[in-house]
């Protein structure tokens, strides 16, 4: 039996699904497989092994009690009244409420305000650029994030948060959680016409500046038809992306990924 529910277990590894979606599938595998254990633990007190028997019902019974936080917190959006993995936490080694609060309140403490690097626009004169990035052009990213990493103006260190947060998060949102954060942005880009594409540039100064990518599309509309009818200056050109973490059965899986570059567009009419 229990192999049978660590096969379906393993299997369930290699399936692409939501991630609350296979924790709920895990705690039904759980449930079977506490189903289980009771019966064995039954029929070895039938057959008079009371002290394995015994045991065997007081793991069941604890079981019983973490299944059912689970149980609560993946299907329903309750809390338990009488949760007591705080407890379990503190006492097993792991941060208390007190060192968590801290470290929340030093993030918050960290974080700065945003601070347009090419200037401050309308925002009804704003739109979302897509930004296609190259193999080479991918590598200057990864510079430029080194660059910034140097200078102190980056952290890759998931916004101070504790494992127990990413999990938390991952779990209630079901996408990963990345190192570099919600993005940086980057502190000089500028847009240049060359070969027919308009590309970005960016760096941490004019000096350095790298090709980032080039627009394909300014909004809905092809980058190509955009700058025949608009004087178009980059606003803003931020990283997302790169190393990150997901949600494992017990703890954080951390994986690379490639950067991508958000940006932002400022448009004229050409005829004004």
């Amino acid at each position: 039996m229990f192999s049978i529910l660590d096969m379906i277990n393993h299997a369930l590894g290699y399936v692409n699904v939501n991630l609350k979606i296979k924790n709920q599938i895990y705690i039904a595998i759980g449930i079977a497989g506490n189903l289980y254990l009771g019966y064995v633990a039954i029929q070895l007190m039938r057959n008079g092994a009371w002290l394995r028997g015994l045991l065997y019902m007081l793991v069941f019974l604890v079981l019983i009690y973490f299944i059912t936080l689970n149980v609560i917190y993946y299907f329903t959006e309750k809390k338990a009244k009488y949760d007591l993995s705080p407890k379990i936490e503190k006492l097993l080694g792991g941060k208390p409420k007190e060192a968590l609060a801290a470290e929340k309140q030093a993030r918050q403490g960290a974080q700065q305000p945003y601070i347009p690097a090419n200037g401050i626009f309308d925002g009804q004169e704003l739109l979302p650029a897509a930004v296609k990035t190259s193999r080479e052009e991918q590598r200057n990213v990864h510079q430029i994030v080194d660059q910034l990493q140097a200078a102190n103006i980056v952290r890759l260190d998931y916004g101070g948060m504790s494992d127990q947060d990413i999990m938390q998060q991952v779990k209630a949102t079901g996408d990963p959680v990345a190192a570099i954060g919600q993005g940086i942005q980057i502190p000089y880009s500028q847009l240049k016409l060359e070969n027919h594409r308009m590309t970005v540039y960016a760096g941490i100064n004019q000096i350095d500046q790298l090709p980032v990518g080039h627009i394909t599309r300014v909004g809905l509309t092809d980058v190509h038809d955009a700058h025949e009818d608009y004087k178009l200056y980059l606003a803003s050109t931020v990283i997302t992306g790169g190393m990150e973490k997901i949600a494992g059965r017990s703890a954080t899986i951390e994986q690379p990924g490639d950067y991508q570059i958000t940006a932002q567009v400022a448009f004229e009419d050409r005829e004004n």
